[in-house]
């Protein structure tokens, strides 16, 4: 029996000869670990001498493991947040109106152009959007606001910016019942042009949509304000009126665009002389004719206001500019007014194109006028 515990326990008296060191005895006892032994000291039965070796996962398995999931999950996030979005839109609006109704002025302003990015944006989507244009609590609520910019009494140019984004917005509105009126009170003389203007350009807008869908925007209070406003000081303003009128319909209207036509504004005229034509008045080859022969001739820095000589020359190449944008214009009303001009009108008319084909100094007019008498000639 004292042999047995012998086996089994360390004795203390252990010779030096069979000491291992601390670290051979680790070495040894990792070996140990990887390479298994039998009782007898041999490898295992089925096992190979030599072990494959350790390669790198490939980037294919990589791909597969990491990216392919990961593609999978940011799709499955992508259509959930679109149909969030979609779902989420008509809160949205809801939440700028009541923002639009605050009595806080900067939660107000917020909400008003929170408003009209989100019309823009929808404008734009056409028939996949949510038609937010013909939504009337959206006009009530801007046009609403724009009537209370206009009825501040103090004007400042904070104010007068607000005035302006709105009678812009308006114009992509087509709940006429709330829009239209803010808009011709926003027409007034009392307001800035840059407001004014604005405002006669959103009623362009809204007149040449409803022109668009066969049912032109033939409303009294509109018609009776445009041809005031059009007899305004203000060259800026009968420009636009010039232009806002020929998509207006009643014979008024044709006999105001007979007037601006002979304007002392070139652009009033021209913008006069454009609608004519397109409403087919024979009355608008004159105009047109006119602006043809004078848009041409070179510009005379002594005749322009300036209190230098450069500026006078730089007044006189910036209406030289604006005359070739006319001349542009005046061809193209021509062409449209073609076909219902007398032969000799047409002789007149063909005489004046070969002259600015060949002369003109600017290419493309020349290139508008060689196009022109195509049609003139009946070869277009």
């Amino acid at each position: 029996m004292a042999d047995d515990k012998s086996l089994t326990e360390p004795t203390e008296n252990t010779s030096p000869e069979s000491t291992v060191p601390a670290d051979e005895t680790a070495n040894t006892s990792t070996v140990a670990a990887a390479t298994p032994t039998s009782a007898s000291g041999d490898l295992p039965d089925g096992l190979p001498d030599d072990l494959p070796p350790v390669e790198p996962p490939s980037a294919g398995f990589i791909m597969q493991l990491f990216l392919v999931p990961g593609l999978i999950v940011a799709a499955v996030i992508a259509v959930w947040a679109l149909f969030g979005k979609l779902s989420s839109s008509e809160q949205d609006w809801r939440q700028l109106v009541a923002e639009v109704r605050s009595n806080n002025e900067h939660r107000r302003w917020r909400g008003a152009t929170g408003l009209a990015q989100m019309l823009r944006s929808d404008v734009e989507l056409k028939e996949s959007g949510n038609q937010l244009a013909t939504n009337p609590q959206i006009a009530k609520e801007l046009a609403t606001l724009l009537v209370e910019l206009l009825n501040e009494s103090a004007q400042d140019e904070e104010l007068t910016s607000q005035q302006s984004f709105l009678s812009r917005t308006l114009g992509w509105l087509d709940s006429l019942d709330d829009s239209l009126p803010a808009l011709i009170q926003a027409t007034d003389e009392r307001y800035e042009t840059i407001v004014r203007s604005d405002a006669l350009r959103s009623i362009a807008l809204i007149a040449g949509r409803a022109s668009d869908n066969g049912k032109p925007l033939d409303r009294p209070e509109v018609t009776d304000r445009l041809l005031e406003v059009s007899q305004d000081s203000d060259p800026l303003i009968r420009q636009v009126c010039a232009f806002t009128l020929g998509l207006i319909p009643g014979k008024s209207v044709d006999q105001r665009l007979r007037v601006l036509a002979e304007d002392r504004d070139p652009n009033t005229r021209i913008n006069a002389a454009m609608a004519m034509s397109r409403r087919g008045m024979s009355e608008a080859f004159d105009a047109l004719l006119g602006l043809l022969k004078s848009a041409n001739d070179p510009v005379n820095p002594a005749s322009m206001e300036g209190g230098t000589e450069v500026e006078k020359k730089i007044r006189a190449r910036s209406q030289e500019n604006m005359n070739q944008v006319v001349l542009g214009n005046a061809l193209t009303a021509l062409r449209d007014l073609s076909a219902t001009i007398t032969a000799e009108q047409r002789q007149q008319a063909i005489a004046l194109c070969e002259q600015l084909s060949e002369e003109a100094s600017n290419t493309r007019i020349q290139i508008e006028a060689g196009v022109t008498l195509r049609a003139l000639n009946g070869d277009e």
